[in-house]
């Protein structure tokens, strides 16, 4: 574990706190948002185990703050997809670079938004089962390099989830795939007692920011929610593309 500095230190906690708030606000890209500083501060091969476990303090604050809002239907069927094949990509994490998937997933982002503003895409709902596909990609991308939110943002919007249930619905799915992964990770010796007392730290912040941006959602104009949801993923798309 490397050595980080006192400013250096605040920066991450500063930074965790701000991707808190926004992930509890548009329900997703906590993990994107905070990756960066933490690969800086402390490497990729730990930041991605560290940001698994902060998230689940984070996710499961998001579950308590909206937690009259949740679809548990949702969640269950996503799950069935997202766990194991979050599995999947942390064990694929252990050993592949994660550049070019990175990008390609930025590629994506970029071409959903597109998508939501064609004239093809008008009126399409996402069925229930569907999701259990949706959290096939979610959980693997998520496990490969920290965060993959805003994968599955369109397809939680079209099945017809929006503010607080969007935000809580996303958590509590995110929650279980943060297990997962967090088991995985530990079994690969990625995930030892000093990055998990790290990671503990950093998700308490979370949890804090998460709250607050839970707070903030229910005050969110429906449209302004979906633009700041769809802001978010252009900008990780981009992110992802130019950094890898």
């Amino acid at each position: 574990m490397p050595e980080i500095s006192a400013p250096l230190a605040a920066v991450v906690a500063a930074t965790s706190l701000l991707a808190a708030v926004i992930g509890g606000v548009t329900g997703m890209s906590t993990g994107i948002i905070a990756i960066p500083v933490l690969a800086f501060a402390f490497g990729v091969r730990l930041a991605v185990p560290i940001i698994t476990v902060a998230m689940l303090f984070n996710t499961l604050s998001r579950c308590a703050a909206n937690r009259d809002y949740i679809d548990w239907r949702a969640v269950r069927w996503y799950s069935l997809g997202a766990v194991p094949a979050a599995a999947l990509g942390a064990a694929v994490f252990a050993y592949l670079p994660t550049d070019l998937l990175a990008r390609g997933l930025g590629a994506f982002l970029l071409a959903l938004v597109a998508y939501r503003h064609l004239p093809i895409a008008a009126g399409k709902a996402v069925p229930l089962r569907a999701l259990a596909a949706v959290g096939v990609g979610q959980g693997f991308f998520s496990a490969v390099f920290g965060g993959a939110g805003p994968f599955g943002a369109h397809f939680f919007m079209a099945y017809g989830l929006s503010k607080n249930a969007f935000v809580g619905t996303v958590a509590a799915g995110t929650f279980l795939v943060s297990i997962a992964k967090a088991v995985v990770y530990g079994g690969f010796a990625l995930l030892t007692i000093e990055t998990f007392l790290i990671a503990s730290g950093i998700g308490l912040i979370m949890a804090v920011g998460a709250y607050a941006g839970a707070r903030i959602v229910r005050r969110v104009p429906e449209r302004a929610f979906v633009y700041a949801v769809e802001g978010v993923m252009l900008v990780s798309g981009a992110a992802l593309l130019a950094t890898g």
